[in-house]
């Protein structure tokens, strides 16, 4: 009887534990996606408000960044200069993700996540003084995040479906 209790008990334990393996699982991939959300908002927020310095932290060595209207810019030095070219303008352009289109996706190399596909849509702003005067434009954007030694570097970058706002339906 003793054995037999022992094996009941063994396997409700199993059972349980089973049970629990996709919750575990989901939590794990809440808190990969959770790690993605948080570098794409960094990312964003130098883009609007930082130095170069600050959004380029985000950028793999070998990024590339293709652009439906500015052509293709390959390599971390390339993109670099580029963004450089905002640390001294004045009334920068300020980006702000449209809401309800931000969506992500897991990269997994059997169970584990070594990658992330951001995609979603934002709407570019005119500002003056640092403050937004009008919305000038909406386009997509589709990002392959790689996580390199624990960090979320973004590798790939598509920027495209530019449209001026007045384009743009509601």
């Amino acid at each position: 009887m003793r054995n037999l209790t022992k094996s009941f008990i063994t396997s409700i334990f199993i059972a349980a534990l089973a049970a629990m393996a996709p919750a575990m699982a989901e939590d794990q991939d809440k808190d990969w996606e959770a790690q993605v959300r948080k570098v794409d908002e960094a990312y964003w927020h130098e883009f609007n408000y930082g130095p170069s310095a600050s959004l380029n932290f985000h950028l793999a060595k070998d990024v590339e960044f293709y652009h439906d209207l500015g052509g293709v810019e390959l390599g971390y030095d390339a993109l670099a200069k580029v963004n450089a070219g905002m640390d001294n303008t004045k009334d920068r352009a300020r980006r702000v993700l449209v809401p309800d289109t931000l969506r992500v996706f897991p990269m997994r190399r059997g169970p584990d996540v070594y990658g992330a596909i951001v995609m979603g849509e934002h709407d570019f702003f005119r500002t003056e003084s640092g403050k937004i005067v009008e919305k000038w434009a909406r386009s997509s954007f589709t990002h392959l995040m790689l996580l390199k030694d624990g960090v979320w570097k973004i590798a790939r970058i598509y920027s495209y479906d530019h449209r001026l706002a007045t384009d743009v339906k509601k």
